[in-house]
């Protein structure tokens, strides 16, 4: 699958999050709450959903935080670049990420001494000391380069259209841009980025600030745009053939409303999604129940068993002389059995010359007929009885 390339803007806007750690002996600039993404956001027409940051965030645990996105000959490279640690590492990285509250969130952390080191580190530095002290307080930009790859999807998250899901997440650095929103790149917001092939890529710089404002011409329901934007994305990432203005969600909804029995007749998006989701309750609440009364009917069926087995097991001593009756009973229906079939194999050994490995192999309906050719039938008087099959009736003696 094809991967992208993408550079997150986001900012940096608050003095009182910048403290100093001492590391190893080393003083640290830290900036607490540093955020390179937010859930279900919409830049460029590409959604970024939960679940995939969800996936993919750890990713920038101990990311290097550059002064700019790293360039070799003019074009953008992996801030891990030999050639882009060198140039643009300035002792700073991301470190205890996490994902909570429908963003992604960290604290950036600079080895002051490492960072004065260096030209750029020196710039870095200090720009947050005079935030800290508050002789600068606007905002310190950052972007987050990251890689991905896109499904084709038509859909609305937070009242912006997208037309792509972004998956597979994997970030590569967090560049500081202490000049102008996105110094460095194109104006039209788009370069080129060089793999460690050497390949070239597109390269899409979007911001984190401007996809937080809802596309004006579309209705703000944030409740009911989330189900119905995340089952949007589901059939359209599934579907050959989707079309723009198509909504199955909302058909899908109230067919199974209709299922139902529910009217939905002039009921609003809102009162839709409220009806669906009592349904979904009443639906849950009884599959629940039945499984619990299909539990105790197990339960009270095996306890039955057990209470009979039991009583078998320990039956009263004057059942004793009937039990052995029945006992005698079965044995001796079952002698008389062997005994009716012995004679029954013995006739048709008889009659059909049979060895006794083929007539001992018969039982049951096999047996009973064959036994049935051997019986000959025999009148009330003896005068009557045919000797000779071919002496006529005239011919008998009177």
């Amino acid at each position: 699958m094809k991967r992208n390339r993408v550079n997150v803007l986001s900012v940096v806007n608050s003095a009182s999050n910048i403290t100093t750690e001492i590391i190893n002996g080393r003083p640290h600039i830290v900036v607490r709450g540093v955020t390179p993404i937010v859930d279900d956001i919409v830049m460029n027409g590409k959604l970024y959903t939960a679940a995939e940051i969800a996936k993919g965030y750890k990713t920038l645990e101990r990311t290097p935080m550059p002064l700019g996105h790293p360039k070799v000959d003019g074009k953008h490279v992996s801030a891990r670049d030999v050639q882009a640690v060198n140039e643009y590492h300035v002792g700073a990285w991301l470190q205890d990420v996490e994902h909570k509250d429908g963003k992604v969130s960290g604290d950036m952390y600079v080895d002051r001494r490492y960072a004065e080191s260096t030209e750029k580190g020196q710039r870095l530095v200090n720009r947050l000391d005079d935030m800290a002290a508050r002789k600068n307080v606007e905002p310190i930009h950052i972007s987050t380069g990251l890689l991905y790859s896109g499904i084709a999807a038509n859909g609305e998250s937070k009242g912006k259209k997208y037309r792509e899901i972004v998956t597979n997440m994997m970030f590569d650095h967090v560049a500081n841009l202490l000049d102008e929103p996105g110094a460095g790149t194109p104006d039209e917001g788009v370069g080129i980025f060089v793999n460690s092939d050497g390949s070239e890529q597109e390269l899409e710089v979007v911001n984190l600030a401007e996809a937080e404002t809802p596309d004006p011409v579309l209705p703000q329901d944030p409740a009911l745009k989330t189900l119905f934007n995340q089952l949007k994305a589901f059939f359209s990432a599934n579907s050959n053939s989707v079309k723009e203005e198509a909504n199955p969600m909302k058909e899908l909804i109230t067919n199974a409303l209709k299922a139902k029995g529910i009217d939905v007749e002039g009921k609003s998006d809102a009162e839709l999604m409220d009806a669906y989701n009592q349904m979904a309750v009443d639906d849950a609440k009884a599959k629940a129940e039945a499984e619990e009364k299909a539990k105790k009917e197990k339960e009270e069926a095996d306890k039955k068993a057990k209470e009979t087995a039991t009583n078998s097991e320990q039956a009263p001593a004057w059942f004793k002389p009937f039990a052995d009756k029945l006992t005698t009973i079965e044995s001796g229906l079952a002698v008389n059995a062997d005994k009716e079939k012995g004679e029954k194999r013995n006739a048709v050994k008889a009659k059909f010359g049979l060895d006794d490995l083929a007539v001992n192999a018969l039982d049951g309906a096999a047996l009973d007929g064959l036994y049935a050719q051997c019986q000959t039938t025999t009148g009330l008087n003896g005068s009557f009885r045919q000797v000779n099959s071919n002496q006529s009736l005239s011919e008998m003696p009177e």
